[in-house]
């Protein structure tokens, strides 16, 4: 419901001459409405015409639309008109099936399934009937209501749940026959938890697949654990506690103990298990964590919260996620908030590369001419040689930003002890030193796909369906705020009996026999289709 309100403020402010605001509007709908017109015209080229003739209508209509209903749904249906419109059109065009396998940055759908298993999905689905497969998309991805989905579809709710039902049992057969699920205890994921499993899109349609997209494809990485080894050459990563603080309250308060993967191993899973950041570690007006059951109730109490406490509305990424009431789910929220302020602001100094990169960036520092006053920021750990030495930066908070120089890589936990072993008695920084540090602007999100859909050990079937984290990070002469929040969202199977399937479809035999006869009078063995019709 808060995503329509904002819809409908953006709307508001569009037609009061705020142009802008109706781009952000749209381009929020963009990836998945592309998507949604695909389905009709089966055409990339096609639907960004459709796309495109939808955001004139809109501009040349901007009065029909009521805002007493959902802007989402109005959108959708406005596509669906020009989209059976362009059918009607071009009857005699041959529709083929889009080549789901394309491995193309530039293809739409990409930007929304990532995984072999998600494109797995992904080509299943297209083998269901049209409106299968836009039922199943609108209710299970996209999140409309039974209702809304009707009025886009223009059919009546039963049709839609009926639809829905009867394309996730197809759905199944198809997953089942090609070895996409599994079975497990003669028992079978459901299929709307498949599709929530796979992508992040049940909950984060608009801030994971495309954010999350983009991140897989830069130079950064983010890691969930202080001791991970994931450190490479060329990569900036980082480490941030907020999601090991949301693993150990769903360890403590909803597990009861370690979490354990059914017959499935994961590194990442026993590093988290090790609990080797706590609160303990932070002054607790730094960071805030709850669990609950998942319900807007719940978003409405994190987010009022965090406005209380560290004055955070619209940064947080709950603003985009959904929280639609779901039976058996909990959510568990975790966020670190810091901010600091240098004792004096650094100087700008000259803009210089990095590396062996062509390109300048910004610099803040200590140089001749500086104030001395600028010393006082500046406690030198150790200095061996310019190519590994390190200082701390003090900050009025008491805060300590500790840069390290070094050519070494090894885990953070490793390099961090390493520091404390080279470090002697802080000594000061001298009148004709220099200090030259890089401004530093990040902002990133991750998924933890390797921590979804799988069973865990001892709890009758509950399973992660969504770990994420972001991180907001910048550095520069005046000082420097850190944002990290993480989301975790477990949830349990909705378990069904799978019926057996008696096909055959391959090699078999017949007998034929008197009832009270031992022996049968004929028998057939069926190995080729000679004799089928």
């Amino acid at each position: 419901m808060e995503n329509f309100i904002s819809d409908k403020e953006l709307y508001k402010s569009y037609l009061n001459g705020n142009d802008k605001d109706f781009i952000k509007l749209i381009m929020q709908y963009k990836e998945n409405l592309m998507y949604f017109i695909l389905k009709y015209v089966k055409n990339k080229e096609v639907a960004e015409d459709i796309f495109q003739d939808t955001i004139v209508y809109l501009l040349e209509n901007k009065e029909k639309y009521n805002l007493k209903y959902s802007f989402k749904t109005y959108l959708y249906m406005v596509a669906k008109s020009f989209s059976l419109n362009y059918l009607k059109r071009n009857k005699r065009i041959q529709h083929n099936e889009l080549d789901y396998n394309v491995a193309d940055k530039e293809n739409l759908e990409d930007n929304i399934f990532l995984k072999d298993k998600q494109r797995k999905i992904r080509k299943a689905l297209s083998k269901l009937s049209e409106d299968y497969q836009l039922a199943i998309y609108l209710t299970q991805i996209e999140g409309f209501s039974y209702n809304e989905v009707a009025k886009i579809m223009n059919k009546n709710i039963s049709q839609i749940k009926n639809l829905v039902h009867r394309g996730k049992l197809k759905l199944r057969k198809i997953l089942l026959e090609e070895k996409v699920v599994e079975i497990k205890n003669n028992k079978l994921i459901n299929l709307l938890s498949t599709i929530i499993i796979i992508g992040v899109l049940s909950t984060t349609v608009v801030y994971a697949s495309i954010r999350i997209y983009e991140y897989i494809n830069s130079k950064n990485e983010l890691v969930a654990t202080y001791n991970s080894n994931k450190i490479y050459e060329d990569i900036n990563t980082m480490w941030v506690g907020s999601f090991q603080l949301a693993w150990n309250e769903f360890m403590d308060n909803v597990i009861g103990g370690e979490v354990k993967f059914e017959n499935k191993k994961s590194d990442l899973l026993n590093e988290l298990n090790e609990k080797n950041f706590t609160k303990d570690n932070l002054n607790e007006d730094d960071y805030y964590i709850k669990v609950g059951e998942t319900t807007l109730e719940l978003k409405e109490t994190i987010l009022d919260d965090l406005g209380k406490k560290f004055n955070i509305t619209d940064r947080s990424m709950l603003n985009d996620i959904s929280f639609e009431n779901k039976d058996d789910t909990y959510t568990i929220y975790s966020i670190l908030n810091k901010e600091f302020e240098f004792l004096t602001p650094f100087d700008t100094v000259e803009a210089s590369s990095f590396k062996n990169s062509e390109e300048k960036f910004e610099y803040f520092g200590i140089e001749a001419g500086s104030s001395e006053e600028l010393n006082n920021n500046v406690n030198v750990l150790f200095y061996n040689s310019n190519e590994d030495f390190a200082v701390t930066l003090n900050t009025k908070e008491n805060e300590e930003v500790i840069l390290y120089r070094t050519n070494n890589r090894d885990t953070f936990e490793n390099t961090y002890n390493t520091l404390k072993e080279k470090s002697g008695e802080n000594s000061k920084f001298n009148e004709n030193d220099e200090l030259k540090i890089p401004v530093i602007n990040m902002d990133m999100v991750i998924s933890y796909e390797e921590l979804c859909g799988k069973y865990i050990s001892g709890t009758n079937g509950m399973y992660i369906s969504n770990a994420l984290q972001n991180v907001k990070f910048n550095l520069n002469k005046f000082g420097g705020n850190l944002t990290s929040e993480s989301y975790i969202e477990e949830t349990y199977f909705s378990d069904y009996e799978v019926g057996r399937q008696f096909y055959f479809t391959d090699r078999f035999y017949v007998f034929l026999k008197e009832k009270d006869k031992n022996m049968p009078y004929m028998a057939l063995v069926v190995d080729n289709s000679d004799i089928l019709r």
